[in-house]
């Protein structure tokens, strides 16, 4: 306690050298806080936008599917889907279960063709869901899953002159390699962030694409909505378990597989890599500034103060009593800085949250986002303990010399 209320007194004593000290410990933790803030809020962002995009939680498809091969006619399809949705259904956890039917076709107006990335789907359960019925710069989502109807990407739609209420016609191959043709009217249009996925969107009621396809009930894919990400990967195998025994068409006895977002999104898992290596570097960049700073600063004053410690040692202070007394005030040092830094970081997090800053869009997307920085605890204690660690260090060297001086060197020292 003793060495505490010295330390305390030391702090005070030496306003300028302190204030100094403690200030570029604000700035730090300020940043750490920021930074850190700021990159949850990008991959929390991230991974809901991968999820509500169509992704879902969890995944599951005839074996084989995830493997490779794209539609219908090259991917094996998912038989009675009906009887494995109601079992998934069945889970206290599973909020929606959503059937898909995914195909490469051509889309014409009838003097031009245009491929298209197409999904026939639940209308009723992606409104729910999923963000792309949000997302309709026109008209209005599918009714149901028995419209003979068609939501278009805005960037496919203009490329192919065709407006809400316009006629098309869809051209795939079968289930069995056959081509079939099937005419839909245009009853809205998306506008989605992803030029690429804008330029080939093409939404469909499952009982129009069931139809092109000829798959009779089958389904590509059933994508499960829980109701916490986190619980993906326990769900897989229960959920795998509760609809034991259904079977791929075309295969013998085969079985379904399941897969987690996180697996499916390797664009997410990219991102989230990148991030923690960029603003890993950086706060390793802060700390070392800031351990340099306070590091200077301490050996200044231990410089200053030699007479002092060749007093305490005189009056007979320990070595290891005088190193502790410049370890604590570097402590007190860090703690105070801390309780600035937060303090100044949520300031600045709320200015910047009020501020209507947009970010620019991202590398293949058309849309950008508005500045938001959380508050995300994990980042206030990684820059308390960064700081701590770092004035504890910083500390160190001049208390190191404090228990090394020599008594008459010290009490001589001018």
């Amino acid at each position: 306690m003793r060495t505490w209320r010295l330390a305390w007194r030391n702090v005070g004593r030496n306003r300028r050298r302190s204030l100094l000290c403690a200030g570029v410990v604000v700035v730090g933790f300020a940043g750490i806080a920021l930074a850190g803030g700021f990159m949850a809020q990008s991959l929390e962002g991230l991974r809901e936008g991968t999820i509500r995009s169509g992704m879902g939680h969890l995944q599951f498809a005839a074996r084989g599917a995830f493997d490779g091969g794209a539609g219908a006619a090259a991917e094996p399809l998912i038989d009675d889907a009906a009887a494995i949705e109601a079992a998934l259904r069945s889970d206290p956890e599973v909020v929606e279960v959503l059937p898909r039917l995914d195909f490469v076709g051509l889309l014409t107006n009838g003097a031009r063709s245009v491929p298209t990335l197409g999904t026939g789907l639940d209308p009723a359960g992606e409104a729910r869901v999923m963000d792309q019925p949000k997302s309709l710069a026109a008209g209005r989502w599918l009714a149901d899953r028995d419209e003979r109807a068609v939501v278009l990407g805005a960037g496919l739609a203009k490329s192919l002159g065709l407006e809400v209420g316009d006629g098309a016609t869809l051209l795939a191959t079968t289930a069995d390699g056959t081509l079939n043709a099937i005419d839909a009217t245009v009853v809205g249009l998306a506008d989605l962030p992803i030029k690429e996925l804008d330029d080939r969107y093409l939404a469909a009621s499952l009982g129009l694409a069931s139809d092109l396809l000829m798959t009779e009930g089958r389904v590509s894919r059933l994508v499960v909505v829980l109701r916490d990400h986190r619980d993906a990967a326990a769900a897989r195998p229960r959920l795998l378990a509760a609809i034991g025994g259904a079977a791929v068409a075309g295969g013998p006895g085969g079985a379904i597989e399941a897969r987690t977002w996180e697996e499916l999104a390797q664009f997410y898992r990219q991102v989230r890599t990148l991030y923690l290596g960029i603003f890993g570097f950086m706060g390793a960049v802060l700390v070392a500034v800031v351990l340099l700073a306070t590091a200077n600063t301490m050996l200044m004053a231990a410089t200053e103060r030699t007479r002092e410690i060749g007093t305490l040692r005189a009056l007979g202070t320990r070595p290891g009593a005088v190193g502790r007394l410049f370890l604590a005030e570097g402590v007190l040092l860090a703690i105070a800085g801390c309780v600035a830094g937060a303090a100044l970081s949520l300031v600045v997090r709320l200015a910047l949250n009020h501020s209507g800053l947009t970010l620019p869009p991202p590398p293949g997307a058309t849309h950008g986002s508005t500045l938001f920085v959380k508050f995300y605890g994990a980042a206030y204690a990684a820059g308390l303990v960064a700081m701590l660690a770092t004035l504890a260090l910083a500390s160190w060297f001049p208390a190191r010399r404090a228990t090394r001086m020599s008594i008459v060197e010290a009490l001589t020292h001018v």
